[in-house]
């Protein structure tokens, strides 16, 4: 898991990537702000947004700055869609995935070249109950489905922990991930927030993602991010060992090479000194066979 995958996210008007997402903290039911029935959407590509998590929007299509212009004064949630195909300029319903993530904006700049920079922050998974609008920009009514969460039984406990103690293994391999990203993982409590903050992290596809947004079955969730963060410890620790090899082979090469010149100098010295002289090379003739 690079620096990269932790995680850059492509604009929704596909400038290149540039900044990091981070989980926020776990938002209560009693704190989440409201999320309407009917949402404003803003189409993004080549990422899911999970809820939990702080994503950085790079906003430059007209529709997308004319949602936001309309939207914000009345509300600061707004849903977020995955295209299918992300090449696509001005993609219809029909290009969107069905199911996706109701954010928060926390906070708008606009930039340079009438382009907007939103931070926003994924509150909740919401279904596509009906398109209400299609122009300036998308309006839906939506659906905010419950997850569906495991018995809490000791078997359970042992899972959260295992992908816990996984992840947090897998982000001490990657030497440029931030030790903040290590410490975060064993600050979440709740399994369902944990596997939502992992899955955008994990390298497989859009699709591969979306299919875990989509997953309401909180433990099938779980499993599936443990299953991906299992991969990717396994291919981190054999990549671990390969550079200790190539470390360890480089030191005795470099050993070997000193060895040599010792012998060297010392038989050079041969012809000037008697008694030791001999005996000392012959020693590091040996050390350079063991």
């Amino acid at each position: 898991m690079s620096k990269e995958e932790l995680i850059v996210l492509q604009s929704d008007a596909g400038s290149k990537p540039g900044t990091q997402s981070t989980i926020a903290a776990g938002t209560a039911e009693s704190q989440m702000p409201r999320i309407p029935e009917e949402l404003s959407i803003l189409p993004v590509r080549g990422f899911v947004v999970f809820p939990g998590t702080v994503v950085p929007l790079n906003i430059q299509r007209a529709a997308s700055l004319k949602l936001l212009d309309d939207t914000l004064p009345r509300t600061k949630v707004i849903g977020l869609l995955t295209q299918r195909d992300e090449t696509k300029e001005d993609p219809t319903p029909q290009e969107l995935y069905s199911v996706g993530t109701a954010v928060l904006v926390l906070k708008l700049i606009r930039q340079a070249d009438d382009r907007v920079l939103v931070i926003a922050q994924g509150l909740r998974r919401f279904s596509l109950r009906k398109i209400i609008a299609t122009s300036p920009f998308l309006r839906a009514e939506i659906d905010l489905p419950d997850s569906v969460q495991p018995p809490e039984t000791k078997e359970w406990e042992a899972t959260f922990r295992n992908l816990r103690d996984s992840a947090a293994r897998l982000f001490e391999l990657t030497p440029d991930a931030p030790e903040q990203a290590r410490l975060m993982v064993f600050n979440i409590e709740n399994a369902e927030q944990l596997a939502d903050f992992l899955a955008p992290n994990l390298n497989v596809d859009v699709a591969q993602k979306q299919a875990i947004l989509e997953e309401l079955d909180v433990e099938k969730r779980v499993r599936a991010v443990q299953k991906q963060i299992s991969a990717q410890l396994e291919i981190a620790e054999i990549q671990e060992r390969l550079q200790k090899d190539v470390a360890s082979q480089f030191t005795d090469a470099q050993r070997r090479a000193y060895l040599r010149s010792q012998i060297k100098a010392i038989q050079h010295e041969l012809g000037e000194a008697e008694g030791g002289s001999e005996e000392q090379a012959q020693q590091l003739r040996k050390r350079l066979e063991e």
